[in-house]
């Protein structure tokens, strides 16, 4: 097999499902909060896990809580795909409150669908019953035997208790269904590290029917209701032969829009995001145009470092506005973001999978122009023919060289840093874009005072800081 075992998590609201998920993952990647029912969509990611010395490749898929208030036919719709994917099937339960009705119903939920996966295949089924905290709570384990399932283990995901036992179960299970050797896997493009691309935009952009559209399922729930996603979450797929993960975020809102508690833990889960990718697709509105806040969000993005496309979702809706053209809309969008003018502006209708075609070939370019690195003599020689061109003060460049590639960082080591002018700046960055291309990528250039070997650390100068507008632009139909 070329595919990693798919271990899906399954249970009622708030028994721990995706603690255990991150516990197993080794990193804080799903939202945990104790107010039942923040997962909602399937939250996949690759993790290693290590059976006897060696590496356990798996997938592992957070689901949402079943028998839930919110989205409850939505999140049941993507267990029901969880499902019929999975290879094993890890059912939690609490064990302080011991055998509900509730969990008696996710069960019942599970055998209905045959225990057999898309595949052909059956799917084993263990029982782990977690907030086993400390041996004097084993006793609350006997309860859980009601259920009739055979694999039934006590875990504390929070705390890590019985997590290694639960991992030596699960490779004897993958065993069983069929994997000859899980610790050894064939050649696969997820073998390579997936690079992040983060999906990112305001409130009901159409981020989550973006993710749906470019994986041709429904992966993500969607909803004309602002605030749907909460978590951020990781879906894995392969573009031209290669792995991504894409991040969907929840929308950011201004900050007096932002509601308290899960709604700002959800900003700083997409922030991280952002922090994490290599690569962030900017998500505007086709029907109302560009925003104050896209225009933050954007410099949230720039901040990061991260690489940039901006993206124009529901273009769709402007099929009957034949004198508003791409390049009309294109003008507006460079006009109010002229900050992020490097970065490539692509049209789509997520709701109609229209215009993802050059998506792969436009992150790979991107990817590969975050990598460029140019020798210190060649950027030295070519910094200080352009710095003649506008160098108001006479500032004599000494040295220069790149220092980062992540984003592409470079520093220049002068008589004196006060001689820079934020034109001379700008200049230089445009002229490093004109020569070498840096696609889509935030360009840092940095002053230092010195002279030969010896410098100092001096002031930083960044482009792009004159830049706010307050004003929006509207997508009207005129």
């Amino acid at each position: 097999m070329t595919q990693f075992p798919r271990l899906v998590f399954i249970g009622r609201p708030n028994v721990g499902k995706s603690t255990l998920f991150n516990r197993l993952l080794g990193k804080r990647k799903a939202l945990v909060h104790n107010k039942p029912g923040v997962t909602r969509d399937r939250n996949e990611a690759k993790a290693t896990l290590m059976i006897h010395g060696k590496n356990f490749p798996v997938i592992l898929v957070d689901t949402g809580g079943l028998g839930g208030e919110h989205f409850k036919d939505e999140i049941s719709q993507q267990v029901e795909i969880s499902l019929s994917q999975a290879d094993v099937i890890l059912l939690l339960f609490d064990a302080h409150s011991g055998l509900t009705p509730s969990d008696s119903y996710v069960l019942e939920r599970i055998k209905s669908t045959g225990l057999k996966n898309i595949h052909g295949k059956r799917i084993p089924i263990i029982g782990v019953v977690n907030k086993v905290d400390a041996e004097s709570h084993e006793s609350l384990f006997f309860d859980f035997y009601a259920t009739g399932l055979d694999s039934l283990l006590t875990v504390s995901a929070e705390h890590g208790r019985g997590v290694e036992d639960l991992k030596k179960a699960l490779y004897e299970t993958v065993l069983k269904v069929g994997y000859k050797n899980p610790l050894y896997v064939e050649e696969s493009p997820l073998l390579q590290a997936p690079k992040p691309v983060a999906i990112v935009g305001r409130p009901n952009v159409g981020k989550s029917t973006f993710i749906n559209a470019l994986l041709d399922e429904e992966r993500m729930i969607t909803s004309s209701i602002a605030g749907t996603t909460i978590d951020s979450v990781d879906s894995l797929a392969i573009l031209n032969g290669k792995p991504y993960t894409f991040i969907d975020t929840a929308g950011i809102r201004r900050k007096d829009k932002t509601e308290q508690g899960i709604e700002v833990l959800s900003v700083v889960q997409a922030k991280k995001a952002l922090v994490r990718a290599d690569v962030a697709i900017l998500l505007l509105d086709g029907s109302v145009g560009v925003t104050d806040q896209d225009e933050k969000i954007g410099g949230i993005i720039e901040k990061t470092g991260c690489s940039v496309i901006l993206a124009v979702n529901k273009w769709d809706t402007q099929k009957d506005n034949k004198k508003f053209t791409k390049l009309k809309a294109a003008e507006r969008i460079r006009s109010q973001m002229a900050y992020l003018k490097y970065a490539p502006l692509m049209f789509m209708s997520a709701i109609e999978k229209q215009g993802f075609d050059q998506l792969g070939h436009l992150i790979e370019d991107l990817l590969r122009d975050r990598k460029l690195k140019i020798s210190t003599h060649e950027l030295t020689e070519f910094l200080r023919v352009e710095a003649e061109i506008h160098n108001p003060k006479n500032a004599k460049f000494y040295l220069c060289h790149q220092t980062s590639r992540t984003p592409p960082t470079f520093t220049c080591h002068v008589n004196d840093p006060e001689k820079i002018p934020f034109s001379l700046s700008r200049h230089l960055v445009n002229a490093i874009r004109e020569k070498w291309g840096f696609l889509g990528c935030p360009l840092r250039l940095k002053f230092s005072q010195g002279s030969g070997g010896t410098s100092r650390a001096g002031k930083s100068s960044r482009p792009g800081k004159k830049r706010r507008s307050s004003k929006k632009t509207s997508f009207s139909k005129k």
